[in-house]
């Protein structure tokens, strides 16, 4: 999923006077009606307007569609390169400068209000929505009162849906507002909870409508990224050059080090001149293994996760605010495609077979599979980049 259903994994549990982040107020499934009687019970006693809870309990619709797409979703399935190419788009660079230009004195606030700049905000906006153009057209609080009745994640979308309803007596959403399928709202894709906690009005016209405002989206995802722990000045993605002797078991997650000592193994920042402290901590990623691009992750990389836990979007969204900051496109040396999903499976249980843990079986390159890919690397004596390629199952299959 999109956004902020993976900022709440991370956020520590924030208080409202009224709804409290990973509790039910009823159990899950069963009679849908009696669902919504027990919502109507629980909203109206802890303060909502009675006429807008009772006019949302009579308007919500159980949607099996959206039970379906929740079942469905899967994580990406392209490669970096290719997702990359497709996310890093000619409109998304040309018409965020455009952006910069149109909001620049909303920009300047969120810098100095939360201290997050302009590339990271406007990075976000374009991934979630090209700029506001495509939010989504499914009904709200139907997707919100179809994933708090399932018994999926009951504890996750039942809080939303009462926040959902105080939001309609906000004045800031209404009972027709639609936007994605999992309940995320306007143009940097936000859950109700969030926009009640964190919504800014950002052209002060007394409403927060992340649909229709882009100040108000702009204010209201600096403050958000600034309450995930963004730290002021400091840097998120660097793409860096390795010599073709480098020790590549270094890179990945929980293998950090110091710049410097990035640099005493002979990495070098593409960009040479730039500000960085030698003593900022760093982790290399290799999205698609020792041929293609190559990026030091900083300490503020983290938000990304925390916004979207995919590897690909992550850092594919933090190249692109890089790129609406300046930074040329990464280089890579033709490095070999992502192995098809029958060909992942096939290596994920091959690797099962051997005693790795490759998680649940299921096609898709995901952090345990890629450790697992590693592991067996270093047993070949191979360059362990973490990139399984069709070279190495067919290693694996005859050993």
């Amino acid at each position: 999923m999109k956004s902020n259903l993976k900022t709440l994994a991370f956020l520590l549990i924030f208080s409202l006077p009224s709804v409290v982040l990973g509790k039910t107020f009823t159990n899950c499934g069963g009679d849908f009606s009696d669902f919504l009687k027990e919502a109507e019970r629980y909203a109206i006693g802890i303060g909502v307007s009675p006429e807008v809870v009772k006019k949302t309990i009579r308007l919500a619709k159980f949607n099996p569609k959206i039970i379906k797409l929740d079942r469905q979703q899967r994580s990406f399935k392209l490669s970096f390169l290719d997702f990359s190419k497709s996310a890093i788009n000619e409109y998304r660079l040309v018409n965020g400068k455009k952006k910069f230009k149109k909001y620049q004195a909303v920009f300047d606030k969120a810098l100095a209000v939360y201290g997050v700049p302009k590339e990271v905000i406007t990075a976000f906006w374009a991934m979630e929505t090209d700029y506001g153009a495509v939010q989504g057209d499914f009904n709200t609080l139907n997707s919100l009162a179809s994933l708090a009745f399932d018994c999926r994640r009951p504890e996750l979308f039942q809080p939303e849906f009462i926040a959902a309803i105080q939001l309609i007596e906000r004045g800031d959403i209404d009972y027709d507002t639609t936007g994605a399928w999992a309940g995320e709202i306007g143009q940097v894709q936000m859950l109700p909870l969030d926009i009640l906690e964190f919504g800014i009005d950002g052209n002060k016209d007394g409403q927060i409508s992340l649909k229709e405002t882009p100040e108000d989206a702009i204010l209201t995802a600096a403050n958000l990224i600034n309450h995930m722990g963004w730290v002021k000045g400091e840097a998120w993605l660097e793409e860096v050059i390795l010599p073709k002797d480098f020790y590549w078991e270094l890179a990945g997650f929980r293998r950090g080090r110091a710049l410097k000592d990035w640099q005493n193994v002979g990495l070098k920042l593409r960009k040479e001149k730039l500000e960085i402290d030698e003593n900022l901590y760093s982790t290399l990623l290799l999205p698609q293994g020792k041929k293609g691009p190559a990026f030091l992750a900083f300490e503020n990389f983290e938000i990304y996760l925390k916004w979207n836990d995919s590897f690909i979007y992550t850092v594919t969204a933090a190249h692109l605010a890089k790129r609406l900051g300046g930074a040329k496109k990464y280089k890579h040396n033709n490095p070999a495609d992502i192995l098809d999903i029958e060909q992942m499976i096939k290596l994920q249980n091959v690797l099962r077979s051997k005693g790795y843990d490759v998680g649940k079986v299921d096609g898709i390159l995901g952090a345990k599979t890629r450790q697992a890919v590693r592991s067996v690397q270093l047993e070949f004596g191979l360059s362990a980049d973490s990139w399984p390629t069709i070279e190495l199952l067919r290693k694996l299959l005859v050993k």
